[in-house]
């Protein structure tokens, strides 16, 4: 019995990449109930300064490189300059993009940031939703605008 619950609670190379997007979890957390493995939660607000660049003068932030720190790239010349110069380097790293966004996590790395480029930052987040407002506000904005819409 006892070598079955260490057997069901040792950690094996898997659980630390997110079974959804495998980027690699920083802290996980394994649930009790069900053995799931899940990321910890942890603040942005301290961190985003240092992954978010300034903004532009057409008001979109820019961002920094991680694979080469080149800097001052919107979103779409951080994703045409990834896709030129880094297609093929699977390096980990935390996603300037993520980070700036109100739910991004600093402490999330991204094993192969291109294709996580590709995958997760083909539009602009912005043009979706208000990021200057807290989630509780979209939240309660979505439900009221999904009202009005079925009205």
């Amino acid at each position: 019995m006892a070598e079955e619950l260490s057997a069901a609670t040792s950690y094996t190379e898997d659980d630390f990449y997110c079974p959804v997007c495998q980027e690699v979890l920083k802290t996980p957390v394994r649930t009790a109930a069900c053995q799931h493995v899940n990321r910890s939660e942890t603040s942005t607000s301290d961190n985003t300064e240092a992954y978010q660049e300034n903004t532009s003068s057409s008001g979109h932030p820019t961002f920094k490189c991680p694979l080469c720190q080149e800097s001052n790239f919107t979103r779409q010349r951080l994703l045409d300059h990834c896709n030129s110069n880094h297609l093929f380097q699977i390096v980990p790293v935390t996603c300037p993009i993520c980070v700036s966004l109100p739910w991004g996590d600093p402490s999330q790395i991204t094993r192969n940031f291109v294709s996580h480029l590709n995958q997760r930052h083909q539009f602009d987040y912005g043009e979706f939703v208000n990021l200057q407002l807290d989630e509780e506000t979209q939240y309660q904005t979505a439900v009221e605008e999904s009202f009005q819409v079925n009205i």
